[in-house]
């Protein structure tokens, strides 16, 4: 290790031509980017829900539309339902829409010389204009439950139009796709409310807002660097050189994820803003160990080496624990988390090797042709000093109120763990008031509801849906979810058998029912789909063998997932005993169900793999178990409150929270180790706990200050977001970054004077002594 980090300083272009030429190949990865929003990415190509969802979506005709609500106070007239004409047409003539569905062109049946006869509810190309025609609409489309709150609001006061993509149709063309929309109802928008929605725009905008957030957190949180780093050093080298490590290991690291496929997601997308805050930490203690070398002297290359060699175990140690606990998210099921885990993991190494490399080379480059640098430790300008000072005092004076203060942070946190709810709700991860979100609530609570959910019912054989005993097993269910609250409506092939039943009996509501013989109930399929009808594509599969009720969900919620699978549990287990019936579900509100059974076994998971492996490369550094588990005690103190946080301001636990234990164990145990590390060093030269505890705290704990306060203002920066859960993780870890730190120079020197462990010897690591430091402490101050 010392001969490579003197092969840095003296032979500095060859270190800068070879990251040069790394960094350029991983640049020109970036282009190749892909985002990818859809809910389904969270669960891995072989999981089980996925698997059924992929499955049934080849297996029906299952497309996911865009959906405008055109909200009036009345419906039938001829200017709203002109209007209604002319915004379809303008919609069909958007490349990439298949068809559009409304009021005027959804399939009605009656009865006919022939039997049954599927026509639109209008003739093409003509809106009711008399009061008699109009009249004669409303009675028809009141002639048929089917269609309210599937096209018509549930007060009558609003229709739906449904926009079928193309099946080439990608998420990434939804959005040009949406702005057309945008532009044709801000032309037609008046006494009528336009609203969109629907699975492909929340897809979609998800994308679109993902790479606004982007443009958006990189400068920002590169200018809230630069700003701390250079209220730290006061100098340009302090605040350049750091921020070339993080922007050098930022560019590899989203170049290796171009390269290997990984697309952009909620969470792969804060990897920028982490890496630039966490990154940052390992220039930051370098740059504080060479410059506070240069202050008493040991200038030049020599000086450089010297502080290298202290200061390179510590700065590696937290690195690998760093790192060690990005990599426990990869034991995650979920994919976008396993993906995050991976690549910071990467940036966090980039970053640990470009900090004992490319800074030393540039040091040594710029040594002596440039202006000396001044250090304003110790001196009016310095604002860390009577933290630390603060901090000594309290730690030695008051240890065990310190600790019983912890302790008491510790189990009232754990109450506040008890109300911890997983979700994910993709809609109501906009914010309160953005257009989506807007539309989606409007939506749902005018018609049945903006999401889809499939209950699948599996015959034993072909043609098996045919028969009047399964089809009433299929009614009777149907009637049960309807029950449920959130289920705002459910249709099936019931629905529409029913009705060709009523019209071939001259439209008597008493025959409103299943047909008594299995071979009606064919001949009325078959007599449908003579007829033109195209609806039972969406309920029946080509041999009629499996069929399925859709489900309009008021939300995407795994809770209301869960509510309808114990309705269909309990159906089964009471109504189909014995039975050949099969009933499977699926739908983005099952995935989401299956997302929060995933991430609250997960997060039990990564946490402990994270704190195991914490441990464990600590313990075998310091050559001491004690030490290791002495370095986690803050980072406890700190993830249980965040916990209590979370549980108390009913926080979810979600794909972008579920992080913050893992960068909290992460990034937090560095100042554990950079603190251990120095105390472990002073109490092996002077053998004076008291003194050797504050010269750690005044020396370590500076940087361990400008460490915490860079990386906290670092992930402040994403509280902006347009995502209320990245706003979420921000500001806790943040939060958890502070207290972390505060922690780290309070709780662990008073839990190290309280029970004073046995330290080995630290093998052949020399600190310098600094006379400043030490006059500083004695209360001397220059």
């Amino acid at each position: 290790m010392k001969r490579f980090l003197r092969f840095c300083v003296f032979h500095p272009y060859w270190i800068i031509f070879v990251v040069l030429g790394i960094t350029a190949f991983f640049a020109a990865q970036i282009p190749k980017m892909k985002i990818d929003s859809r809910v389904e990415i969270f669960l891995s190509e072989d999981n089980p829900v996925r698997k059924v969802w992929n499955e049934n979506n080849e297996e029906f005709e299952a497309p996911l539309d865009i959906v405008i609500g055109i909200i009036a106070n009345d419906i039938y007239n001829y200017n709203y339902l002109k209007k209604i004409q002319d915004v379809t047409s303008e919609i069909e003539a958007i490349p990439g829409v298949k068809e559009v569905t409304n009021i005027l062109n959804i399939d009605y049946i009656t009865g006919s010389e022939s039997g049954i006869d599927v026509s639109p509810m209008v003739e093409e190309g003509q809106v009711p204009k008399t009061p008699e025609e109009l009249a004669a609409f409303k009675r028809k489309m009141n002639s048929w439950d089917f269609y309210k709150g599937l096209f018509i609001a549930a007060d009558g006061k609003g229709s739906l139009l449904s926009i079928t993509m193309e099946d080439e149709i990608e998420t990434d063309d939804i959005i040009p796709i949406y702005s057309k929309l945008k532009d044709i109802v801000a032309k037609y928008q008046g006494a009528d409310s336009f609203f969109i929605a629907g699975v492909p725009v929340v897809e979609a905008l998800q994308g679109d807002y993902m790479l606004t957030d982007m443009k958006l957190f990189v400068p920002l949180v590169n200018l809230v660097i630069i700003i701390a780093l250079f209220l730290f050093f006061r100098n340009i080298r302090g605040v350049v050189l750091p921020l070339l490590t993080v922007s050098i290991s930022t560019i590899w690291s989203v170049g290796l994820m171009c390269l290997s496929g990984m697309p952009l997601t909620h969470i792969t997308s804060t990897i920028p803003v982490v890496l630039v805050a966490v990154g940052t930490a390992y220039g930051i203690h370098v740059l504080e160990n060479i410059f506070s070398d240069a202050a008493q002297g040991k200038v030049g290359k020599p000086g450089i080496i010297s502080a290298l060699n202290r200061v390179s175990l510590p700065v590696t140690m937290a690195g690998l624990t760093t790192m060690a606990a990005f990599i426990s998210l990869c034991t995650s099921e979920i994919i976008p988390l396993k993906q995050f885990g991976m690549i910071v993991a990467f940036g966090i190494l980039v970053a640990l090797v470009i900090s004992l490399t490319i800074i030393p080379a540039l040091l040594s480059i710029l040594d002596g042709k440039t202006k000396a640098y001044i250090p304003h430790h110790y001196s009016k300008k310095d604002i860390i000093a009577p933290i630390l000072k603060t901090s000594s005092a309290l730690s030695l004076k008051n240890s065990v109120l310190i600790i019983i203060i912890s302790l008491s942070i510790m189990g009232i946190s754990i109450i506040g763990t008890i109300f911890i709810k997983s979700d994910l709700d993709p809609v109501k991860h906009f914010r309160q008031g953005s257009p989506i979100r807007t539309a989606d609530d409007i939506l749902n609570e005018k018609f049945g509801g903006t999401s889809m959910f499939n209950v699948v019912i599996k015959g034993g054989g072909p043609d098996d849906i045919k028969d009047p005993a399964i089809l009433r097993y299929i009614d009777r269910l149907q009637n049960r979810l309807n029950e449920i609250g959130g289920v705002g409506k459910t249709v099936s092939i019931v629905d529409l058998i029913k009705k060709m039943n009523q019209v071939m009996h001259g439209g008597d509501p008493t025959y409103y029912v299943i047909p008594e013989s299995r071979e009606l109930v064919a001949q009325y399929l078959l007599l449908y789909s003579f007829s033109g009808g195209e609806t039972l594509d969406r309920f029946v599969n080509y041999d009629y063998q499996d069929t399925q009720i859709l489900l309009q969900m008021k939300s995407q919620s795994g809770f209301l997932a869960k509510k309808v699978l114990s309705v269909i549990e309990n159906y089964k287990k009471n109504e189909l005993k014995g039975s050949d019936i099969n009933i499977i579900t699926t739908g983005i509100s099952k995935m989401t169900m299956e997302f929060n059974r995933i991430i609250i076994q997960g997060q039990l998971s990564t946490f402990t793999v994270s704190l195991f492996l914490v441990i464990l490369i600590t313990s075998l550094i310091f050559r001491s178990l004690k030490l290791g588990l002495f370095s986690i005690l803050p980072l406890t103190v700190t993830i249980m409150l965040n916990f209590g946080i979370m549980g108390g301001f009913n926080i979810t636990l979600n794909a972008a929270t579920a992080m913050i234990a893992s960068l909290a164990v992460g990034i937090g145990v560095d100042y554990s180790i950079h603190f251990l590390s120095r105390y472990r060093h002073e109490i092996g030269i002077r053998n004076d706990m008291k003194r050797a505890i504050e010269v750690s705290i005044n020396t370590s704990g500076r940087a361990i200050l400008y460490n915490a306060l860079a990386v906290t203002a670092g992930f402040l920066v994403l509280i902006p977001s347009n995502f209320i859960i990245i706003s979420q993780m921000g500001f806790l870890t943040a939060l958890v970054m502070i207290t972390s730190a505060i922690a780290s120079i309070t709780l662990l020197p008073a839990v190290l004077k309280v029970f004073h462990p046995s330290i080995s010897q630290e093998p052949t690591i020399e600190y310098a002594e600094n006379d400043e430091i030490e006059n500083n402490i004695g209360g001397k101050t220059k």
